[in-house]
């Protein structure tokens, strides 16, 4: 296990309304070097937007003793971005967040990107480039001891994990080898990741390519890269 974050990661609120990724996010980063955030801003977003029996991400960071991250000034720097993630992109440069993890990278404009060192991407591409071993399974652990109705084991856990998470489970497939994941139930978007750091080493490079940088690409092995990144 890593001794501390290396980074940050800043969660947006169409992340933080999925009960199931955000505590995959948040329950591997100590394991997997990173630490991670969101503001006020995008948690009172992703409360707006979370069905009628769902919890409260309010009182669930509550209950964990988390803190919000500070609001960003002068969201309207960022004017080739959508309009309604221009405080997002704000938020995470004050969070001083390597990483923004979304479902909507194509809303966020690359020189934008660019000019604050903060990357956008998808969070199935994040998860299974930055989690650890150790990360995924403590995850996959956790959200089956907590599952009911039925109750599942990790491995069980992990072949459900395939229909949303289809890049993570196949980079984690050596964890569960007898389980098969279910297929997935929708096309990955095809803009995943924005901006120029890479997933891997963090450097800053030219060109990222799905999150790895040319050097990174090249050394990752068979076994462990996410389908659909080349090398």
């Amino acid at each position: 296990m890593s001794d501390g974050p290396d980074h940050t990661v800043f969660l947006d609120a169409n992340v933080l309304a999925k009960p199931l990724t955000r505590t995959l996010l948040v329950i591997a980063s100590a394991a997997s070097g990173y630490a991670v955030t969101w503001s006020g801003h995008v948690e009172d977003e992703a409360n707006r937007h979370l069905r009628p029996a769902q919890k409260s991400v309010t009182e669930v960071r509550v209950a964990a003793g988390r803190e919000l991250s500070e609001p960003g000034e002068h969201p309207e720097r960022f004017a080739g971005t959508e309009a309604k993630d221009r405080q997002v992109l704000a938020d995470a440069v004050a969070a001083d967040a390597a990483f923004l993890v979304t479902e909507n990278v194509a809303d966020f404009n690359q020189a934008d990107l660019e000019s604050t060192g903060v990357v956008a991407v998808n969070p199935d591409l994040f998860l299974s480039i930055k989690l650890t071993a150790e990360g995924y399974r403590e995850a996959v652990e956790f959200v089956s001891r907590r599952s009911k109705n039925p109750h599942l084991t990790p491995a069980e856990f992990h072949i459900r994990l395939g229909r949303a998470h289809p890049l993570t489970v196949e980079t984690h497939k050596s964890s569960f080898p007898d389980a098969t994941p279910l297929a997935a139930t929708h096309n990955l978007p095809a803009v995943r990741y924005r901006g120029n750091r890479c997933l891997n080493c963090l450097q800053i490079s030219e060109p990222v390519t799905e999150g790895l940088c040319a050097r990174c690409a090249a050394t990752v092995t068979a076994s462990t890269k996410p389908s659909g990144t080349t090398a």
